[in-house]
């Protein structure tokens, strides 16, 4: 995958706010900081150069909601290796379907044991937990 290709939601999800492990590993890569000093926040060209560091060595957990009364919990579908989900960067609904069915999933992403950011995924047609 290029950085070209790269879907827009993806990318949001890896280096927007709400998941900072990207952004921080901007912001600390930077070394002109000397000792005292607060680091800057870091530009957009320092977050998208470290989600082109972090993205392709990253791997996935597929999970499913699984909810017992007021609990909810996950049970675990799949795993993948990193660069072994193209079809799920370019076609999440669409692939989720096809391989797990009607389901509300939970797409985690690691950078080895390291959590990245996660979303979900009400899929196929999905409108509550069966009872």
């Amino acid at each position: 995958m290029s950085q070209q290709t790269v879907p827009p939601w993806l990318y949001k999800l890896f280096s927007g706010r709400q998941y900072p492990y990207v952004r921080r590993l901007a912001k600390f890569a930077n070394k002109d900081v000397k000792p005292g000093e607060d680091r800057p926040e870091p530009s957009a060209d320092a977050i998208k150069a470290m989600f082109w560091e972090v993205f392709p060595r990253c791997s996935v957990k597929i999970l499913e909601e699984v909810k017992s009364g007021m609990i909810v919990g996950f049970t675990e579908l799949g795993t993948f290796e990193a660069g072994a989900y193209q079809e799920l960067v370019e076609h999440p609904e669409e692939f989720l379907a096809k391989t797990y069915g009607k389901k509300k999933i939970k797409v985690n992403f690691y950078d080895g044991d390291n959590f990245v950011c996660t979303i979900n995924f009400k899929v196929a047609g999905w409108t509550e937990h069966e009872h």
